[in-house]
């Protein structure tokens, strides 16, 4: 069997990267530690090659999608959820030497089990119309996150909306030494970040921790309301001050994190375009990364970036594609641009979500996608053959059938057509893509494939790119983590311990130093 070479560096790394997938369960009688794959910088081939391609692939798709907070979540807005009631302490016996915060948990675990419990009785109980409602909820909350994240999986990033004050922030303490506000318990408020960020820039040197603390805790949109608020308040610029205050990778990484995505996304597109060369593994990440609104708002943004002083051709990101790739590679980057992958539309999503029902055929509340109902099977089943047609199973490749199908279908349709073509042609799409394309035609395909299976995984492995070996290619970490941070941070970091063993955290602990280590670390958070 062909090793997958790996189109980023001179190693080797395997394909079907779906193992931690909360949507997907591998098929294989392997324990779990045995399908994760070996270090893919190691130069050496990855368990999963040594498998037989249908285990590699073959994948159950018929999942649950609520979590426990999710059911609670909506019964509440169903309105199905009762107040909290006082737990009965004497109904349970509690292990006097365990510690307060082991109680705790077992206390929230408990009470958490009562509530579902209560709930799943009304639900039990409910008219046809009632549940009907429930699963509109349930419908609305998934398609919401589908056209966010191109992903009905959950989601979660480590930079949350910042909503209300606690009382040991620094921000809190200092308003109070300021002049006597208590902000303690009250709602976010933007004036006095900034006359706490003021504070820290006047006078000889700089509070980088007062800096860190604010901006790693604010997300972008509250980050843009503090750009507003501090030039209404002070009469001048709140990142041109940054600027003048910060050197370095702090510098870069502060200045990523006050501009909008879109902006941020055409920014590192630029770099990538009118650098020396052009730095193909940025171009491949951002073009078949983002869902179909973060491309047009990047495209727009594209051209006010790449033309400041001038007025932009309507197509400039396109041009300036044209101008700087070639061939195969840039009809592929041109069907990204353009942001119109087909998506799964809302009468699809409901027909596919299913009630789950208990053993005894009672409503559970819950609901699972029938990915069967949510794909066109038959359609996946002839792109499959299509593939196979053009690719291994003729002499040459029809490299337009590849491009066609890889830029039009939603994520999950191409998902089933990777499956349908494992059991066609018994190897995995990245062995077709090995074996029929090169050069950077073959690494933006892998980056495409990578991107539809699993995202958090690409990323996972993107960052231990940028930290291997001598020297870290710091712009390509802070573009990852900045750029994710709101989005998939949490399973990122979760993919990235098992790809590593050791924490996204540790490794920049050990990668990275002073107030630019701080200013990451703060963002990824702990484990």
């Amino acid at each position: 069997m062909a090793y997958y070479g790996n189109p980023y560096q001179s190693n080797y790394y395997g394909g079907g990267f779906t193992y931690a997938n909360p949507a997907y369960q591998v098929n294989s009688g392997f324990p779990p530690p045995q399908q994760m794959m070996m270090n893919p910088f190691a130069g050496m081939p990855c368990q999963m090659q040594m498998m037989p391609p249908t285990i590699q692939t073959n994948i159950t798709i018929n999942t649950t999608w609520s979590t426990d907070n999710c059911f609670l979540d909506l019964a509440e807005e169903a309105g199905l959820a009762d107040e909290d009631d006082e737990e009965d302490e004497e109904e349970y016996e509690e292990d006097e030497e365990e510690e307060e915060e082991v109680k705790k948990s077992r206390r929230k675990i408990r009470k958490k089990a009562k509530k579902k419990a209560k709930i799943a009785e009304k639900i039990a109980g409910l008219s046809d119309e009632q549940r009907a409602d429930l699963k509109s909820r349930y419908v609305a909350r998934l398609k919401d996150h589908l056209d966010k994240y191109n992903s009905l999986e959950p989601t979660t990033g480590t930079v949350k909306t910042y909503t209300k004050y606690q009382e040991d922030d620094p921000v809190v303490v200092f308003m109070q030494e300021f002049d006597g506000t208590s902000a303690g318990g009250e709602r976010w408020d933007s004036e006095y970040d900034c006359i706490y960020l003021d504070a820290a820039m006047d006078g000889l040197g700089t509070n980088e921790d007062a800096i860190i603390h604010v901006i790693t805790a604010r997300t972008n949109s509250q980050r843009q309301e503090l750009k507003k608020k501090f030039k209404t308040a002070y009469g001048t610029d709140l990142v041109e001050r940054l600027k003048s205050e910060l050197s370095g990778n702090l510098k870069e990484c502060v200045m990523a994190l006050f501009v909008s995505p879109e902006e941020y996304d055409a920014w590192c597109v630029r770099n990538a375009i009118y650098g020396l060369g052009t730095d193909d593994s940025v171009l491949c990440e951002i073009m078949f990364s983002r869902t179909n609104p973060q491309i047009k708002a990047m495209v727009e943004a594209y051209k006010d970036v790449a033309f400041p002083d001038l007025k932009a051709p309507e197509n400039a990101l396109e041009e300036d594609i044209e101008g700087d790739t070639s061939g195969d590679y840039k009809r592929l980057l041109i069907s990204a641009s353009q942001g119109n992958r087909d998506i799964i539309d809302l009468g699809s999503l409901e027909e596919a979500v299913e009630e789950v029902k208990n053993e005894l055929d009672m409503p559970t509340g819950m609901f699972a996608v029938n990915h069967d109902k949510l794909v066109n099977v038959g359609r996946a089943e002839r792109d499959a053959k299509k593939l196979f047609e053009a690719g291994q199973d003729s002499w040459g490749t029809d490299e337009e059938t590849f491009n066609r199908i890889f830029s039009i279908r939603d994520p999950y349709q191409l998902r089933r057509t990777y499956s349908e073509y494992v059991k066609l042609s018994q190897c995995d799409i990245e062995n077709a893509v090995d074996d029929e394309t090169s050069g950077d035609f073959k690494m933006a395909l892998y980056t495409l494939v990578m991107c539809i299976k699993f995202p958090p995984r690409y990323f996972a492995k993107r960052l231990i790119m940028t930290m291997k070996g001598l020297g870290t290619a710091d712009s390509d970490l802070i573009r990852i983590i900045v750029s994710r941070s709101e989005i998939d941070m949490e399973q990122i970091k979760a993919a990235f311990l098992e790809e590593t063993k050791q924490t996204l955290w540790n490794w920049i602990n050990d990668d990275c130093s002073g107030d630019y280590k701080k200013l990451l670390q703060g963002i990824v958070g702990r484990d």
